[in-house]
């Protein structure tokens, strides 16, 4: 069985500015504001947390319904990168 391929928004988006702008007008989008592609590179890595520890966060990341990587991740970007730009 032939898996479908994810559709693609900057593939959408050139062909929307590709077609005859009567059908759509002019509009223009800046890409580089939509939060869906300002995804950051991941890298796979092995890490060791307290037992107690994981379980606290996939509880709260399963609460929200989000990956606790993700969860993590947000986390330590915040903690490391956005209040260290603060101060």
């Amino acid at each position: 069985m032939k898996t479908r391929k994810k559709p693609s928004l900057k593939k959408a988006l050139s062909k929307v500015d590709k077609a005859p702008k009567e059908l759509y007008g002019n509009v223009k989008v800046d890409l580089s504001t939509l939060p869906c592609l300002k995804k950051f590179e991941r890298e796979k890595i092995t890490a060791n947390f307290d037992a107690d520890l994981l379980e606290i966060i996939r509880k709260l990341a399963k609460k929200h319904h989000v990956s606790y990587t993700t969860l993590m991740n947000d986390v330590l970007r915040k903690v490391f990168v956005e209040d260290k730009k603060a101060s």
